[in-house]
């Protein structure tokens, strides 16, 4: 008898409309379109807690859920995250870089949702995602009415978000904003995005904090909430973001790590082991007391290592 791990995922609001087999194509990296369709055929897939088409339309905070048999994994990296705030209705954490958000069909006990369940003895709901290598603040719910009202700040675009990247070379600029569409790239890579003329619109303010030698500390507050949108914008500049496998020399690091071949000459020229990217400050009102609530996340060691490496200062 096959023994099931049901793994959720909660849409965020600039993905509301889309077909439920265009946006799990899209989040799942490695299931081609037919591939999801044939999970939703087998009865696998789930919306609003029943089973769907694979041209059903979802919405801001639906999730959706999908049923893999369940695999050996290793045990996670981390036990335990730090805890920013905890209040009635939320839970912000600081997630580490390499952990995911939430589980996928190969990872399911390391990801920050499992082990926050395990840590506080209670199930929350995401209500916004880092990428595995961002390391930095991560907001919860504890209940799904709060969820979705934190779903709706983050789509109205009602939350500041302030990151720290640390980026190749020296930056001309002191501030400037990027406004450049993005759109999916279409070649090799079917997680990697690019600038694209028919893209979604999307604009990030940059501000330069620091130079050394041959990385620029950057402040990066994104106005919208396109994937990858500063590591795309940043990259687009000819800075991308130290150790980004993705977004350096198009993306033949990436590929390489896939194939279990990437090599610490690599790493080495990439100028990191991840990503460089930390989600520093979150700002909004508080979905329930209607407060200004202000989240910061403090940069990791591996970051103030580098920065120091760098001859940079490092934010604490």
């Amino acid at each position: 008898m096959t023994d099931w791990i049901d793994v959720r995922f909660e849409v965020p609001g600039d993905h509301a409309g889309a077909r439920v087999d265009a946006y799990l194509a899209r989040r799942l990296r490695r299931y081609s379109r037919a591939e999801v369709q044939r999970l939703i055929l087998e009865g696998r897939v789930s919306l609003r807690g029943r089973a769907v088409k694979a041209a059903a339309r979802i919405g801001p905070g639906d999730r959706i859920v999908v049923r893999y048999p369940r695999r050996e994994e290793p045990p996670p990296s981390h036990a335990r995250l730090d805890v920013l705030h905890e209040d009635r209705w939320l839970v912000a954490v600081a997630k580490p870089g390499g952990v995911l958000s939430h589980p996928t069909d190969k990872i399911v006990r390391g990801a920050a949702t499992s082990i926050l369940r395990e840590q506080l003895g209670q199930r929350l709901h995401l209500a916004h995602r880092l990428d595995r290598e961002t390391s930095g603040v991560l907001l919860l719910a504890k209940d799904p009415e709060t969820a979705r009202a934190l779903t709706e700040r983050f789509t109205e675009r009602r939350v500041r978000k302030d990151y720290l990247a640390l980026a190749r070379g020296r930056v001309a600029f002191e501030r400037r904003v990027v406004e450049l569409a993005i759109g999916r790239e279409g070649a090799e890579i079917k997680v990697r995005q690019a600038v694209a003329a028919g893209g979604q619109a999307a604009a990030t303010e940059f501000e330069r904090l620091a130079s050394g030698k041959a990385a620029s500390l950057v402040l990066a507050s994104p106005k919208t909430g396109r994937l990858h949108q500063i590591r795309v914008h940043l990259a687009a500049l000819g800075h991308p973001v130290l150790g980004d496998k993705l977004y350096s020399e198009g993306g033949e690091a990436y590929l390489k790590a896939v194939r279990r071949e990437l090599t610490a000459e690599d790493l080495a020229a990439l100028g990191a082991e991840r990503q460089m990217l930390h989600a520093w400050r979150l700002s909004l009102e508080h979905p329930a007391t209607g407060r200004p609530l202000k989240l910061e996340a403090p940069p990791p060691q591996d970051f103030r290592r580098l920065c120091a490496a760098h001859g940079i200062e490092c934010p604490r």
